[in-house]
């Protein structure tokens, strides 16, 4: 079994693949070899996790053994999963994503959740919020989903993310309260202010590029990860059109990088805004809450 791989001259059960699959996973150094087989054979057979167990002795088609053979080179050559699934999971949604989108990762969330947080808590009729650099619209469309009276502008430079988080709209069913229109936010900003903005920007500088992980460096968009700079173009750019798009009222959930907050904090200080900085559960910085006033620190 260990040096065998699963062909379809022999019969290979849910259970034999399991056990293949998280060994050579292992030896490739893929991260959560078990769980990233368990998933695929979950893809392939259109099964949840626990039935690969209730029906471990079932026995796998040549069509279904093709099929997850493929998916198995990809991976180890360090696709994302993500990608070869075609979706992910964020904020207990699942979404469409392929290559012309950032994966989203579960940092993103405490964007969507504070932001879910404030609208309850702010209340009002349709308030106006737009998502700056929107890829997958895993932010509007998870907030929509749980707001209700939000209406929402995602925008983004690259035709082929926004075909992706209109999909995701429509799946999810917000489509009538989250559009989406092409636009570089770095040469132009909607017209209007409003009421939330989010953005998820890329803010890792150039020269941390090759640091990444293959899966990140080699496959997601570049443009979704690096500003080819040092990271804080897009905090610049907003600071400068804030007066132009963020209400009097208005707040900005806006993920930063690791390292920033300090920098992000004195952008937005110098352009009149109150800047609070939010951490994660592990206590690193992983937001810049806006609005307008005097500056704070959390």
């Amino acid at each position: 079994m260990r040096r065998q791989t699963p062909d379809v001259e022999r019969i290979w059960t849910v259970l034999d693949l399991v056990n293949w699959g998280t060994e050579y996973f292992e030896r490739k150094g893929v991260d959560s070899p078990r769980l990233t087989i368990e998933l695929m054979l979950c893809d392939v057979l259109d099964v949840r996790r626990l039935q690969l167990y209730t029906d471990h002795e079932r026995p796998l088609t040549k069509e279904e053994l093709s099929v997850l053979r493929a998916y198995v080179r990809r991976r180890a050559e360090r696709e994302p999963l993500q990608y070869i699934l075609g979706k992910a999971d964020f904020y207990g949604l699942s979404f469409t994503v392929d290559p012309n989108v950032l994966i989203p990762r579960p940092e993103t969330e405490i964007i969507v959740d504070r932001a879910i947080r404030l609208l309850r808590e702010v209340g009002g009729l349709s308030p106006r919020c737009l998502d700056v650099g929107t890829g997958s619209g895993c932010i509007p469309v998870s907030i929509a989903v749980h707001d209700p009276t939000s209406v929402w502008v995602g925008i983004d430079v690259h035709d082929g993310a926004l075909e992706v988080a209109r999909r995701n709209a429509e799946a999810h069913a917000v489509g009538s309260r989250v559009t989406f229109t092409t636009m570089d936010f770095l040469a132009d900003i909607p017209s209007g202010t409003f009421d939330l903005i989010t953005m998820n920007p890329p803010y890792i500088p150039l020269v941390e590029i090759h640091e990444l992980e293959p899966e990140v460096r080699d496959h997601e968009p570049l443009t979704a990860l690096t500003d080819d700079l040092d990271g804080f173009t897009f905090y610049r750019r907003f600071a400068a059109a804030a007066p132009k798009i963020l209400s009097p009222t208005g707040t900005a959930f806006l993920e930063i990088g690791y390292g920033q907050s300090t920098e992000i904090l004195a952008l937005m200080t110098a352009g009149g805004l109150l800047c609070t900085i939010i951490e994660d559960l592990a206590g690193i910085p992983r937001v810049a809450k806006i609005s307008w006033g005097s500056v704070t620190k959390s």
